[in-house]
């Protein structure tokens, strides 16, 4: 099979719009990744998407921003930030959990720290469905993980969240309660528009688990290499962080900077359902597939500038482009959630208004724990995961001082 590769921000651009190049960068997860919304294409993909952007109802990003994330990070911090040295990778999934989980639509059913080990350990067991294809050792092992995670998740998590939906749901119907005393969540969504989307028991079960991945797996990954860009930069000045982080518009910038050189997925994958012009003139044929390199345009001298590979979040901002490159994607899988980790991307220099900016949960987790004392361990080095084509952190060591 012929691979193509576009690799300038141009030629990605123009790839990830492309109506007949088909998502396939997680053909070989499909244990949970199989018809689930990033995979889907076409008609289906239009209208699953359609109906789960019913959540980002009006306010919806100021909604969680304002009210629920604060309440969230500060209940995670109280309850896991109880040492001076912590591993910043454990520590952000164990903040993103929370919020991932409700957003997805999954209960917490106790509250113990059982439960949470619990949720911690799935998210990252069921996170391997995304990145296996990157994988370079033997996949079976993984795949079992996977298969046993994602029973563990129907059972004791998925059904009892399922069920309160539905009764919550019956209620509003009977007229017993109002629209809006129930839980904004896409497995809520899913649930009032069951009968119209038709989706099978497992494929609802698969749905919910992948949103609950999303919207925590590349956040992490986000939070990391966010962190590592700004102790590398203040390495010789760390007594000027206090600045950083109050002064969260300028934080949010490093963020952006950071999201542009890193992106979750460093490549997208499509194949052709029909014959394909792409923006360089190749043509591909149906079958083919082609290779889109986020990360190399993201570092396009052409539109980035000379210094477009190096951490610069000072770098002036062109009129019409988003700050953090194609990281976010583009076209019809454009991040859903993008609003909710980013925030408002102010894509020239303009003032922001403080009345309706959002900063996004990253730079929020960033600031609390900056403002908490977090610095990178004076001995204890981190380590990235050599097993994995992805420029992916194992472990990364701070202090709170």
């Amino acid at each position: 099979m012929k691979i193509h590769r576009v690799d300038t921000y141009v030629e990605v651009e123009d790839a990830l719009k492309q109506r007949n190049l088909k998502q396939s960068l997680y053909d070989e997860g499909g244990i949970l990744m199989d018809k689930v919304l990033v995979t889907l294409h076409g008609n289906e993909h239009r209208h699953r998407r359609a109906v789960e952007s019913q959540v980002f109802r009006r306010n919806f990003f100021r909604h969680y921003e304002d009210e629920v994330f604060p309440k969230l990070l500060s209940e995670t911090l109280d309850q896991f930030l109880n040492e001076s040295e912590i591993d910043l990778k454990s520590l952000g999934y164990r903040i993103m959990i929370h919020l991932s989980l409700s957003f997805a639509g999954i209960d917490r059913i106790d509250g113990t720290l059982e439960e949470a080990d619990a949720h911690h350990r799935l998210l990252v067991q069921l996170g391997q469905a995304a990145t296996i294809g990157q994988y370079k050792g033997d996949r079976q092992e993984i795949l079992d993980e996977i298969s046993e995670a994602l029973s563990e998740f129907e059972n004791r998590f998925f059904t009892p969240s399922r069920e309160r939906r539905l009764k919550l749901i019956n209620d509003f119907k009977n007229g017993e309660i109002e629209e809006e005393a129930l839980p904004r969540d896409i497995l809520t969504i899913l649930l009032m528009n069951e009968e119209a989307l038709q989706m099978p028991h497992e494929l609802l079960v698969r749905e919910v688990a992948f949103f609950y991945l999303a919207s925590s797996h590349t956040s992490v990954h986000t939070l990391v290499h966010a962190a590592h860009e700004i102790f590398t930069l203040y390495s010789d000045k760390l007594e000027q962080l206090e600045d950083l982080f109050n002064d969260p518009i300028l934080l949010q910038r490093f963020v952006l900077e950071s999201v542009r050189l890193h992106p979750s997925s460093p490549e997208a994958w499509r194949r052709a359902e029909d014959r394909v012009v792409l923006a360089n003139g190749e043509v591909v044929e149906q079958g083919e597939k082609v290779v889109i390199d986020l990360q190399t345009a993201n570092r396009d001298g052409e539109v980035f500038g000379s210094d477009a590979d190096k951490f610069n979040p000072m770098r002036k901002r062109r009129r019409r482009l988003s700050p953090a490159g194609m990281s976010f994607g583009g076209g019809m899988h454009a991040c859903l959630g993008m609003n909710l980790v980013a925030g408002t991307v102010l894509v020239n220099d303009e003032q922001y208004d403080r009345e309706s900016h959002q900063f996004g949960t990253i730079t929020l987790i960033i600031k609390e724990l900056l403002s908490r004392g977090m610095r990178p361990h004076p001995e204890q080095l981190p380590e990235k995961i050599e097993a994995s084509e992805r420029d992916v952190w194992k472990i990364y060591p701070v202090q709170f001082v």
